[in-house]
Order: structure tokens, then C-alpha cells, then sequence
């Protein structure tokens, strides 16, 4: 016998992984990209969409330099 298989769309799936305790979101996120089925954001692009939010809201270099230090601590 086969497996079963729901069709959820992305308000459906997204309803349901709300449910899920960050350390289960991790695990599932983690196991994506080990299967290559999610690709890590590359970093030049990242930081241009950074930078001209930064400029475009005028936010002070201890805000930026304390987002940095959270999203260090964030690996």
C-alpha cells in the first residue's frame, strides 16, 4: 500500500508549520538544505537589499551593528 499524500496550499502550509516549535522549524529547515532542496541566499545580494534598506530608512549604525551581532549569534 501506498503512502498518503495531502495537498496543502501555501496558506495552508504556512498555518501549519506556525504550529511548529522553532527547534522542529530548524530541523525541517536543516534537512531541506542538506537535500539541496533549499539553496542558501547568496551573500552579495543580501547585503545590497540591506544596505539600500538601511539608507532608504535611515536606520543608526548601532541598530546595524546590533542586528549584525544578533544574526551572528543566530548559526
Amino acid at each position: 500500500m501506498g503512502k498518503a499524500i495531502i495537498e496543502l496550499d501555501s496558506s495552508q502550509l504556512l498555518k501549519a508549520l506556525e504550529q511548529l516549535p522553532p527547534k522542529q522549524l530548524k530541523k525541517i529547515i536543516d534537512t531541506l538544505f542538506s537535500k539541496n532542496l533549499l539553496k542558501k541566499p547568496d551573500f552579495e545580494k543580501v547585503s545590497s537589499k540591506a544596505r539600500k534598506i538601511v539608507k532608504k530608512e535611515d536606520i543608526k549604525a548601532e541598530v546595524v551593528g546590533e542586528a549584525i551581532k544578533w544574526a551572528r549569534r543566530q548559526r
